[in-house]
């Protein structure tokens, strides 16, 4: 009897824990990086485009820098010519709010994004 009863009690506790897991294992997609963005890095806000281009630009619509981006294997990968060389930048994503998103730069800094109207 008391094997049962804890047979029982362990079960649940383990099916618990797996939901919880599952719950906090939430997949993005590149339409959660859709918008125009604020950058730790940048006053000049950064447009993520839906087509999967990418560009800063001055709020006069001068564009200081583009490329084109997509998200694979929780990475945001920006892509950009310098010269005559297309380079791929991949950082990792950290967190991904409505509002907000964050990302691990190549370097090991920490870049923070929030949404702009």
């Amino acid at each position: 009897m008391l094997r049962r009863l804890f047979a029982g009690f362990f079960g649940t506790l383990v099916a618990s824990a797996l939901l919880v897991g599952l719950v906090g294992c939430k997949r993005y997609s590149e339409r959660d990086f859709v918008g125009k963005w604020r950058s730790s890095r940048t006053l000049t806000p950064i447009h993520l485009a839906v087509n999967g281009e990418w560009e800063i630009r001055k709020d006069d619509g001068a564009v200081l820098q583009y490329g084109i981006w997509h998200y694979e294997d929780k990475k945001l990968i920006w892509s950009f010519k310098q010269g005559d060389r297309v380079i791929d930048d991949p950082t990792v994503v950290l967190s991904v709010e409505a509002a907000r998103f964050s990302i691990r730069e190549r370097d090991g800094a920490t870049t923070v994004f929030e949404r702009l109207p």
